[in-house]
């Protein structure tokens, strides 16, 4: 394992289990996973993919590329679709924990788990029937041999679904896209914001790298590989550019436990689809459907 991979699983080993994550994510807030299931016309993203692409298929074989908690594919294997699904991820406390949960739902029989280093990974050849990234494609550091190795690995007609952050590299916004976010910041309610840090702020590319030297790290790049690896390629773009450029300096807790942060939240991404629409704002989240 890399010493950049191995600061990765320390990191993961930590964040996965840490109880204020997922409230620092714009995109777990009730409000934006209401708007998402609206978006797609269904009650979860599993349930939108399910319908849409697997619908009376059974006997299939999948593999999650970094899974984290795997909460998505262990859903999907849940679904009977699938006779048997691998689990790779760089971080051995995750994995342990998808262990336990498929034990608890009944799907232990049907899963694997492998702790490798995701950039050595050989998955085979048609091996497959379906390749997941749930947030996890941002983190690969060769995006053309990843990609490729997917579809290597797929079965003919089989597909890989991506759900991605594909802005900026490390997180370093271009002005234009912050500005407008700058300015309402200032204006934020006093109980929704972090009082010490009067100006909206962001991490350097370094505190990323410090972070986490996967994250985000050619992000941005997603789009042009994934078409130029797949010829059939479905986009549904998932918005958030302005709530996730928000979200870094507020009072998450807040957002979630008093009525106006609830309120402000549904305000945030009323704004974030109209600067989106409009243009003013790229997409920053996209799922993609590529197959073979």
């Amino acid at each position: 394992m890399s010493i950049d991979q191995e600061r990765t699983r320390q990191y993961w080993d930590d964040r996965h289990f840490d109880p204020g994550y997922s409230r620092e994510e714009w995109s777990f807030h009730p409000a934006a996973k209401a708007r998402l299931h609206r978006l797609l016309g269904a009650s979860s993203r599993e349930e939108w993919f399910w319908s849409k692409y697997l619908s009376g298929k059974t006997g299939l074989r999948g593999v999650g590329i970094g899974v984290g908690l795997g909460q998505t594919e262990l859903r999907l294997v849940s679904s009977g679709s699938f006779a048997h699904y691998d689990f790779y991820d760089v971080s051995p406390a995750a994995l342990e924990q998808v262990k336990r949960e498929a034990e608890k739902i009944g799907v232990a029989d049907k899963i694997r788990c492998i702790c490798a280093d995701i950039d050595a990974l050989e998955l085979g050849v048609e091996s497959y029937d379906l390749v997941t990234f749930i947030a996890s494609l941002h983190h690969m550091n060769d995006l053309p041999d990843i990609l490729g190795k997917c579809k290597k690995a797929l079965r003919p007609g089989g597909r890989l679904w991506a759900v991605e952050y594909i802005g900026p590299d490390r997180f370093q916004f271009p002005d234009e896209d912050t500005e407008f976010a700058k300015r309402f910041y200032r204006s934020v309610h006093p109980g929704l914001k972090k009082l010490w840090m009067p100006e909206l702020q962001f991490p350097t590319a370094e505190e990323v790298i410090k972070a986490d030297p996967t994250e985000a790290i050619h992000s941005s790049q997603i789009p042009a590989v994934m078409h130029a690896t797949f010829k059939n390629v479905e986009t549904v773009n998932t918005y958030g550019t302005f709530a996730f450029i928000l979200f870094w300096c507020l009072l998450h807790d807040a957002l979630y436990e008093s009525p106006i942060g609830q309120e402000f939240v549904a305000t945030v991404l009323e704004i974030d689809t109209m600067l989106i629409d409009s243009g003013q704002l790229p997409h920053y989240f996209a799922y993609y459907v590529a197959t073979k």
